[in-house]
């Protein structure tokens, strides 16, 4: 009887340190994974959220062939520091290049100018982009921004932060006015909006 235990308990250490071994290999990998993980949640997390909120942005229509477009938007920076939209990237397949833009009136004539250092958001403060002023210009269109179609940009800040936005091609909303017969309902909107501004 006590050979047959002491030729058992072998078995049964051996056993144990197999089985240990083994979920120690486990839970090794499973924390390898978990921190292999994380950091890739964390950062996709804060290039998600930059603190730095893009509000009613699109990009307008162009015609067909055209090379060039302009996208517009409002930044609203909701943190306590100040950022700066340093860059704006877009897939190759849109267009070659986009830069920062602003149009600036030198003699009696509207021209772009390319704002190389960014633009500055100050913390709480909103910047808009828009027809006339501060914009994005896409170069290099592989081809026209279509109305109804979307585009991804891709925004980077000063603080290695980015926003990943996908954004309307859309008609001006001066020109949905001449061109009432397109869109209707938001032709009808936008006059009403007119004649509300006018009162």
């Amino acid at each position: 009887m006590s050979l047959f235990s002491k030729s058992l308990k072998p078995l049964v250490i051996v056993t144990g340190l197999f089985s240990l071994s083994l979920s120690g290999t486990i839970s090794a990998h499973g924390n390898d994974h978990d921190n292999h993980h994380k950091p890739e949640e964390q950062h996709k997390h804060t290039s998600k959220k930059t603190d730095v909120m893009v509000m009613n942005g699109y990009a307008r229509a162009t015609f067909a062939l055209a090379k060039t477009g302009a996208v517009y938007f409002t930044l609203h920076n909701q943190s306590k520091s100040d950022k700066t939209l340093i860059s704006v990237l877009v897939p190759q397949d849109i267009a070659s290049d986009a830069q920062i833009h602003t149009t600036v009136m030198q003699d009696d004539v509207m021209k772009m100018r390319e704002l190389t250092e960014g633009v500055k958001v100050k913390a709480g403060q909103m910047i808009a982009f828009e027809p006339g002023g501060r914009h994005i210009m896409l170069l290099g269109l592989t081809k026209g921004l279509k109305e109804g179609s979307e585009i991804a940009l891709t925004l980077k800040f000063d603080d290695a932060s980015e926003a990943k936005v996908r954004l309307p091609v859309k008609k001006e909303p001066s020109a949905g006015k001449e061109l009432s017969a397109g869109k209707e309902p938001s032709a009808k909107k936008e006059t009403g909006d007119g004649h509300h501004h006018h009162h």
